[in-house]
């Protein structure tokens, strides 16, 4: 007969380990995933408690000191002492001669 017992088991083997392995590979991706979304909430809790710390201090800090609404902020003007003056813009030397230099429409512009 054409089926002996080794190709009885090699097909029985090539039928089981695709979904074996689809099976295994699944679970380690899926542990992983689980592992990732842990991580990312509880980082996700980490930070809501570090800003909770953070927005108690400024409570904290304003009812000490008062509310800072009064303090003047400088706000920088048009002129300060940093600025500078851009150098002028000089017209270019005309390189060649157009047809137009010495048109009366060109005397006109340039007049």
């Amino acid at each position: 007969m054409v089926w002996d017992a080794t190709g009885i088991v090699l097909f029985v083997v090539w039928l089981l380990l695709p979904p074996a392995y689809t099976v295994v590979l699944g679970r380690k991706y899926v542990r992983q995933a689980r592992e990732a979304a842990e991580e990312a909430v509880n980082a996700a809790q980490e930070a809501t408690w570090t800003r909770a710390d953070v927005q108690d201090a400024l409570d904290d800090l304003e009812r000490r000191h008062g509310p800072q609404d009064d303090v003047p902020i400088p706000l920088p003007t048009a002129r300060t002492a940093d600025t500078q003056e851009l150098p002028a813009i000089r017209s270019p030397v005309s390189v060649g001669k157009h047809r137009l230099d010495e048109s009366r429409l060109a005397g006109g512009v340039t007049a």
